[in-house]
């Protein structure tokens, strides 16, 4: 459910706060490059925040000799621990909106970072995301963490704005890092008065849309081609590496510490935006009012399962509905980006899937958790009515490369894992090239197979959410 539902609110020009999903974690970040941008206005100050923060952290590293030992170095960790911000229901998270968080190993590898930051002469940060290409386990979560972390006193008055113009209701909440003791050089965590998720009963700070990114704009990759192109330009001898892994570019990275400053001086000239919530092209967003919607028009009346066939049969009707509004109700569009010219990512049909099928399990009484860990990765999607009826779930396209893996060997052994007998694949078409086509012909047999040779009762379907014509374009 989005925050707007929920608090019924009609936002106005005034709204550009993101509208989060309150019951699952939107997988975008809070960019500091975007945030750098605002020259005017409640923001224009956030980043210098930001900096100034880390300016006290490098000062202190120094002042230690590098030493990890130190006093200076262990004051130094403290203020270099970042929790992720669940108040704000974004990142990557296993299930709903609870995620990993930070804690002492992450400040110690900020810490190396930095160590290796000053090592290289990247004495003073323009944009701490810079260390995130000087360091393998600085990703694009942990530099969202770290930004929502810096500046939680700006969103938490930032969102108590918002609450008083739509009077939406607020409680005393505590939270961590709401503000920052300059003298004892820690995190505070005061009660604040901001809105609750009635799906947490936690806080819930809200944050500007044009702050949040699907990457950041200083990412390694980026800089990866930056650094590629630049020697190509210098050198007509030198040869193209192509795709490597973030290791190799973390070993250049510290190789060329002057290529790394020019690229963020580059970067400073250009204009980025946000992420585009319009065509959301990764289909994180849109899926939560797509399902919302089309079960509020297609309520889906589920028997009460007494036996594990039932149970089946129980699931087997969510599928279809899920087909019925892909396939005939142009569910398939929310699959497609730019006008039906590139599919979204699989994990767009996973989304879309959890909203429809959460609704009407929500409305049966039976448990739907998604991406349930098993100790060999995470299945994704457990349904479960009691212990004696359980299944599991995969989604997958149909033209992925590890199509034939995820239904024989990843599924049955999440299924092994679990003890569980049923289960469903379910195949995502998204074009005719000769792949789709074999793999769908083949599903039957290989399906009927696995289940003789493991004993288990396993399911397939296949989806069709290739681009439709419009019924006014049909002969």
């Amino acid at each position: 459910m989005l925050a707007s539902v929920q608090f019924k609110i009609d936002p106005s020009d005034l709204d550009d706060w993101f509208d989060p999903i309150l019951d699952a974690d939107t997988e975008l970040f809070v960019d500091p490059f975007l945030v750098f941008k605002e020259i005017s206005g409640f923001w224009s100050t956030a980043h210098q925040t930001l900096i100034k923060h880390f300016d006290r952290a490098f000062h202190m590293i120094a002042e230690g000799n590098l030493d990890s030992g130190t006093l200076a170095y262990k004051k130094a960790l403290g203020i270099l621990i970042f929790s992720e911000p669940r108040e704000l229901c974004l990142g990557y998270t296993s299930k709903g909106t609870a995620g990993l968080g930070g804690g002492q190993v992450h400040a110690k590898s900020i810490a190396a970072a930095i160590v290796e930051a000053i090592n290289r002469g990247l004495n003073h940060p323009s944009h701490f995301e810079e260390l995130g290409i000087l360091n393998e386990g600085i990703g694009p979560d942990r530099i969202s963490d770290i930004t929502c972390t810096i500046l939680k006193s700006y969103l938490v008055s930032y969102t108590q704005a918002i609450a008083q113009r739509h009077n939406i209701p607020v409680s005393p909440h505590r939270i961590f890092a709401a503000a920052f003791d300059p003298q004892r050089l820690r995190w505070d965590t005061p009660a604040v008065s901001v809105p609750t998720n009635p799906c947490t009963n936690g806080p819930l700070l809200l944050v500007p849309k044009r702050f949040l990114q699907d990457l950041p704009v200083l990412n390694a990759r980026e800089w990866w081609n930056f650094y590629q192109a630049e020697r190509l330009r210098q050198d007509v001898n030198y040869e193209i590496m192509g795709k490597v892994d973030k290791k190799t570019i973390v070993e250049l990275a510290r190789k060329n510490p002057d290529a790394v400053r020019r690229w963020t001086e580059e970067k400073e000239k250009e204009n980025p935006k946000g992420y585009d919530f319009h065509s959301d092209p990764k289909g994180v967003w849109q899926w939560d009012r797509a399902s919302v919607s089309f079960v509020a028009d297609h309520p889906l009346r589920l028997p009460v399962a007494k036996t594990r066939e039932e149970f089946s049969e129980v699931i087997e009707k969510i599928i279809s509905n899920y087909r019925l509004f892909i396939e005939d109700q142009g569910g398939w569009s929310l699959l497609w980006d730019s006008g039906a010219n590139k599919e979204k990512p699989e994990r767009a049909a996973q989304l879309l899937f959890r909203g429809l099928a959460q609704s009407y399990c929500r409305a049966n009484n039976i448990s739907l958790d998604p991406e349930v860990n098993l100790g060999r990765g995470p299945v994704d999607f457990k349904f479960s009515e009691g212990f004696a009826r359980r299944a599991h779930m995969e989604i997958k396209k149909l033209h992925n490369g590890k199509f034939w893996n995820g239904l024989e060997a990843q599924l049955p052994s999440y299924m092994r894992s679990d003890e569980v007998t049923d289960g469903w694949f379910l195949a995502i078409r998204l074009n005719d090239r000769s792949a789709s086509k074999s793999r769908a012909a083949e599903l039957i047999g290989r399906v009927r197979k696995i289940n003789e040779e493991r004993g288990i009762n396993l399911k397939h379907a296949v989806v069709d959410a290739r681009p439709k014509q419009s019924a006014s374009k049909l002969d």
